[in-house]
């Protein structure tokens, strides 16, 4: 291995570097939202079983997923609530 190939690997290296550092924070934040998105929609099939006797359930779709995700608890919260005001 030559001295030309060991600079390229370096740049390459240093450059792949500054890539994931400049993508990082966007990635931690998709990744926050997907397993907020996984926990939100087991937590609404949980509810789903033990509320739907009682006639209050909510949709599992994207959207619902997706607000699941993004807010937390209170999207839970919101989407339930908003369950029981439109049915």
């Amino acid at each position: 291995m030559g001295s030309l190939d060991i600079t390229l690997l370096m740049i390459i290296a240093c450059t792949a570097l500054i890539v994931f550092m400049l993508l990082s924070s966007p990635l931690s934040a998709l990744a926050r939202i997907a397993l907020g998105s996984a926990i939100g929609t087991v937590g609404m099939l949980a509810a789903n079983v033990f509320l739907a006797p009682f006639g209050l359930f909510v949709g599992i779709n994207i959207i619902t997923v997706l607000i699941v995700g993004v807010l937390g608890l209170p999207g839970f919260v919101t989407m339930y609530i908003a369950s029981m005001m439109f049915w």
